[in-house]
């Protein structure tokens, strides 16, 4: 059905189904009083079928709104939804199971009630009023009236709000004292591992400072290792290359000098020359010896004394000196030997040839010096031919012994440089020992550190010393200070963080109910002042259709102001009772023209009927739903409140959209379009419409 006036009626005889559509809208805005929809249970709803037509399986009903009106009532998005038109629905189906939609998503009831609640639909559904229900306000209690006027008012969704502000302040303060139970039971526990972790924490700073230092001791020092062995690879090779070189040096220049020379063939080439020379001067000897005696013959045979001449002791004493000269230049025992040995037999010669000297005679003298000097002449030569390769010998021995000298001190000074550099390399090893042991004493000493890498700076000596030390210290303070328990460590942290975690929850909750108590605030502050304000906007219009439709008289509600609970004396026993408190609500004063009457119960039914509608609509129009739906309303009034009522349609529908129910022809008259209910012989509904336009076109046509 389409309701595009704004007012639209359904009419149709009794029982042909026509309430079915309040029913209808009831339902699916979320009744839940199976009463109030003359049934008795959920599969009620569901068509049952007929003789011709089959039943149903399930009933539903959709509810369209537009949210975009462009009436004079509507409001643009006012269910705050991002949709051109809004649809709810609601389905039951046979095994009982209810669902909502809203735009054919499924939602709750709650999501529902609450998105009726923003556009003035509330739970009380003051907006449809039913056969029989038109005087329910005049009959409700206070209270009841107060809730109806407050959700006609638009201010039910602010109830919710402060009821679930109330709610969630009584959960807050709930887990306020849960939370407050739960910290007291950690403070002594959390005390007792505080105390614990105290304890351990000392030795756990100690182990991290070890292990910080221990980590950059191993660093360094791989640091430092790596340095070292570098310079000594860089000393040690260039070493190893010099040993190799005199080494080599060595065994080539001992052939110069060594026992390898030939030292003997001088020697016996010069024992050699010697030989000869010693024969030549023996026959020397024996020449000079003879000559040395003709020539004393000779002398004394011509009368001169019995001397040897002066020249020839001088010739015999320079011979001997000049033998004497050659021993000391010998350069050896041997030599002075043979030389003194033929001094000696040249003395023993002169000293035995003196006597046959002066014996000889004249002429055989003369004779024999001139041969003898002959031959002492080519002894001479020879001798002296002798000398000198003796002394070119003895010029290339010494020349020889120069060189050898000169090899042997050059030797010397290699083999020197090459034990110095040998102890270098033996020095060089120790230190290459002592580097490898050091990397291992480090590994050793630190084996759970053995994929460190070098970093760092390179460590001073006293540097590396000093944080051995430290390093030291701090394991015998913690082999002293004992094992730390990590499981204690870990529950303190576990607890401190419990902990902190309910004490940041309490701060939350606190603030949480300090912001949900000053929305309360708020809230009841707001509907306080909008349901004053309301009332008297309500007794208004009220009083105005009340006076229009009995053509005077007076029409009010007032508050009824609630009593807090106190404590009373009881006269006759003296004891103290409580008085609980109660709450304020809504009463209704009404004087009607030419009748004293002052009580609701005083009014007959036509009476109470036009009542309740002037209240009704006074409500509706200071705050009008997005539609009213008033079923046989109008059933008890007489042809002239028909007419008044018909005229209030009128004026209501500038606020809200209408749809009736109704068999009253001045009702019929006030609407735009009329949907007609009849019900065939197959015991179904169906529907006729007509607009009132087109139907005064079809009469003029």
């Amino acid at each position: 059905m389409e309701f595009p006036s704004a007012i639209s009626a359904i009419v149709g005889p009794n029982g042909s189904g026509k309430s079915n559509v309040a029913d209808s809208i009831r339902w699916v805005l979320g009744e839940q009083s199976l009463k109030n929809l003359r049934g008795k249970k959920g599969e009620d709803l569901i068509f049952a079928g007929t003789e011709s037509v089959s039943k149903m399986g399930k009933a539903s009903v959709n509810l369209v709104f537009d949210n975009l009106p462009t009436g004079q009532a509507g409001k643009k998005n006012q269910f705050g939804l991002e949709f051109d038109e809004v649809v709810i629905g609601r389905r039951v189906y046979r095994d009982g199971v209810n669902e909502y939609t809203l735009n054919d998503s499924v939602v709750r009831l709650k999501d529902i009630v609450e998105l009726l609640s923003k556009v003035g639909l509330g739970a009380s559904q003051h907006h449809i009023i039913a056969q029989g229900d038109a005087d329910r306000i005049l009959y409700a209690s206070p209270i009841e009236r107060k809730l109806m006027v407050s959700d006609a008012l638009g201010l039910r969704i602010y109830e919710y709000k402060k009821a679930e502000a109330e709610r969630k302040i009584e959960k807050t303060e709930e887990n306020i004292k849960d939370i407050e139970s739960l910290k007291r039971e950690l403070v002594p526990h959390l005390k007792y591992l505080k105390t614990q972790a105290e304890k351990a924490k000392g030795a756990e700073e100690l182990r991290n400072s070890l292990l910080e230092s221990s980590v950059e001791y191993i660093r360094r020092e791989l640091k430092t290792l790596e340095h070292e062995e570098k310079i000594l690879l860089k000393n040690k090779s260039p070493e190893l290359e010099k040993t190799k070189a005199l080494s080599l040096d060595i065994e080539q220049s001992e052939s110069a000098f060594g026992p390898s020379a030939d030292n003997g063939n001088f020697f016996a080439e010069l024992k050699k020359l010697d030989g000869i020379r010693d024969s030549v001067s023996g026959k020397r000897r024996e020449l000079d010896r003879e000559l040395m005696k003709l020539e004393v013959v000779g002398e004394k045979k011509t009368g001169s004394d019995n001397m040897i001449p002066k020249s020839k002791v001088k010739e015999i004493l320079l011979e001997l000196v000049s033998d004497l000269e050659g021993a000391g230049k010998s350069g050896s025992f041997e030599g002075v030997r043979n030389v003194v040995f033929s001094a000696t037999q040249k003395i023993y010669g002169i000293l035995e040839n003196i006597n046959g000297l002066l014996e000889s005679s004249k002429t055989d003298v003369k004779e024999n010096v001139a041969e003898i000097k002959n031959q002492l002449k080519k002894l001479e030569e020879e001798e002296k031919s002798v000398l000198e390769s003796r002394k070119r010998l003895e010029i290339e021995y010494q020349q020889k012994n120069a060189d050898a000298q000169k090899a042997g001190a050059l030797y010397r000074q290699k083999f020197t440089e090459l034990q110095r550099s040998k102890e270098i390399l033996q020095s060089l090893s120790f230190e290459e020992e002592r580097l490898k042991s050091r990397r291992n004493d480090l590994m050793a000493d630190f084996p759970n550190f053995k994929d460190e890498k070098a970093s760092g700076e390179i460590f001073a000596v006293a540097e590396r010393e000093e944080l051995r030390k430290k390093i030291e210290r701090m394991r015998i303070r913690l082999e002293e200070a004992g094992g730390v328990d990590e499981g204690v460590l870990k529950e303190f942290e576990e607890t401190e963080k419990r902990s902190s975690f309910l004490e940041k929850e309490l701060l939350d909750l606190t603030k949480t109910k300090s912001s949900l108590e000053e929305l309360f605030s708020e809230l009841d502050e707001k509907i306080e002042k909008d349901f004053k304000s309301g009332i008297s906007k309500i007794n208004s219009l009220f009083g105005k259709f009340f006076n229009e439709i009995f053509g005077g008289g007076s029409a009010e509600i007032k508050l009824i102001e609630g009593q807090e609970a106190k404590e009373v004396v009881d006269e006759e026993t003296g004891e103290v009772e409580e008085v609980g408190e109660t709450e304020g609500g809504i009463d209704i004063v009404v004087s009607i023209p030419r009748k004293r009457i002052k009580s609701l119960n005083m009014l007959s039914g036509g009476e109470r009927a036009l009542t309740s509608i002037a209240l009704l609509f006074a409500v509706s129009t200071v705050n009008p739903p997005p539609f009213l739906v008033l079923d046989e309303t109008d059933a008890a009034l007489d042809e002239a409140n028909s007419r008044r009522y018909g005229n209030m349609l009128g004026e209501l529908s500038k606020k809200a959209q209408l749809i009736v129910i109704t068999h009253n022809r001045e009702t019929m008259r006030a609407a735009d379009i009329l949907y007609g209910v009849t019900m065939g012989r197959d015991g179904i509904s169906s529907l006729l419409s007509i607009k009132f336009e087109e139907a005064e076109d079809l009469v003029k046509k």
